[in-house]
């Protein structure tokens, strides 16, 4: 069985703004990830709920340009529920994991990573699509590959 792989915030954030620099590349990647499926018709990847949040707050911050509206965005997060991925919420155990996570990172702008590790790691998901690849290597149960890159290829 192929590992299952979350997708980080940035990828759906170029995607879906127009004026990203790897807009048309991660949007590229993203439709062709999201319409792989196996056998039984599952999807190799899923999205965890704290992205989809992190999601509307970047796409609709008014410093980009061409920010989505809030509607927009909310249309877009729907879109993904209706594909029936899997999303992926906090467990009971988040403020453990969390804890025990916060003791690799050096910093405080490491902290929504740490969260974001670590419901990874209470729902046992293998690996991360993102393409800040550095933030998430000190993670050692998770594979980090940046989809966008001509070295690291798509799983």
């Amino acid at each position: 069985m192929k590992k299952l792989f979350a997708i980080d915030t940035n990828l759906l954030v170029y995607s879906h703004h127009l004026e990203a620099k790897y807009h048309q590349s991660a949007k590229a990647w993203l439709e062709r990830i999201m319409n792989e499926r196996d056998e039984q018709g599952n999807l190799s990847v899923c999205l965890p709920a704290p992205v989809l949040i992190e999601f509307v707050n970047v796409i609709t911050w008014q410093q980009l340009k061409q920010p989505l509206s809030l509607s927009e965005a909310k249309r877009v997060v729907q879109d993904y529920v209706d594909t029936g991925i899997r999303i992926i919420y906090q467990r009971d155990t988040h403020i453990e994991t969390f804890l025990s996570l916060l003791g690799v990172v050096k910093s405080r702008k490491q902290i929504f990573d740490v969260s974001l590790a670590e419901v990874l790691k209470d729902h046992g998901i293998a690996g991360l699509y993102t393409v800040d690849v550095t933030d998430f290597e000190i993670f050692d149960f998770l594979e980090v590959i940046n989809p966008l890159s001509t070295e690291g290829g798509v799983r």
